[in-house]
């Protein structure tokens, strides 16, 4: 049955199956304490990160305490704790989408470091990339069952990476120009990647070029580019500009959805000819 997880500004995770109500809170379990140890109230201010595999039913969680902890949702239990040896604390992690063993991280110093979960935490880092550095990362995503990893930064800088190689093979430069760059999320298996800053989300192809832009700041359609338009939104109307704080690309469709600070959800796909 499909299911989901969601995670709230106060740190409260909850996991959901179609069309019934939350099957796990961690207001109910033992979880609620534990995952809050990934949520140390320090300087870095990461907060709860986590990321969610349907297929195996484990949820991996960090935060400023550098550690990631992988659950078993169906268990209600911390199956393991992976030391992450780093300058800063975990602002983002991705998955391999298959397993859930290849998991990637990313954190305040502009580090992004692929682990293995089968392998030694001392022996089991797969990749170890700087090139960020020092910008904090945004997002870091794994495309399942591949060997590329893309990562973005707060300066604009959306990286593809190969597992295989020790540099960055590709590179989109300042893709927000003027603004800082608060998410990005690329497609399972399209080659688009989606980024947003607090004035723009764009779509980007893998060669490096812009194919739709929307302002972040606006609602309606009124307010979209050619390419693009916003079908849906919920909320008050946007007054100013606000945060995006989670993105989505649909799986198979050429549909984005993405939630703001202030609660609006909006869906946007492209214009027909």
């Amino acid at each position: 049955m499909p299911s989901a997880s969601t995670v709230g500004q106060n740190q409260r995770l909850k996991a959901h199956q179609q069309n019934l109500a939350p099957t796990l809170s961690v207001n109910d379990t033992g979880l609620d304490s534990a995952l809050s140890g990934s949520t140390l109230n320090e300087p870095e201010g990461c907060g709860l990160v986590t990321a969610w595999n349907q297929r195996s039913g484990i949820l991996f969680a960090g935060g400023n305490d550098k550690e990631v902890r992988v659950w078993d949702i169906t268990q209600e239990m911390c199956v393991e704790e992976i030391a992450v040896a780093s300058m800063g604390g975990i602002t983002c992690i991705s998955h391999d989408g298959v397993s859930g063993n290849i998991f990637a991280v990313g954190n305040t110093n502009g580090l992004v470091r692929v682990m293995d979960r089968r392998m030694d935490a001392r022996t089991g880092t797969v990749a170890n990339w700087r090139e960020h550095t020092p910008s904090k990362i945004c997002n870091v995503f794994i495309r399942p069952g591949q060997a590329e990893v893309v990562s973005a930064s707060e300066n604009g800088d959306v990286k593809y990476w190969d597992l295989r190689h020790r540099e960055s093979v590709f590179t989109l430069a300042d893709t927000h120009p003027d603004h800082t760059l608060q998410y990005m999320v690329a497609h399972e298996s399209a080659p688009v990647v989606m980024t947003a800053s607090d004035a723009t989300v764009k779509f980007w192809n893998q060669r490096g070029s812009s194919i739709g832009a929307v302002p972040a700041n606006r609602s309606g359609a009124s307010g979209a580019a050619s390419y693009m338009k916003t079908l849906a939104g919920y909320g008050a109307s946007r007054t100013q500009m606000v945060r995006v704080s989670a993105a989505a690309l649909h799986g198979y469709l050429p549909v984005a959805v993405m939630v703001s600070d202030d609660g609006r959800v909006s869906c946007i796909q492209p214009v027909k000819a």
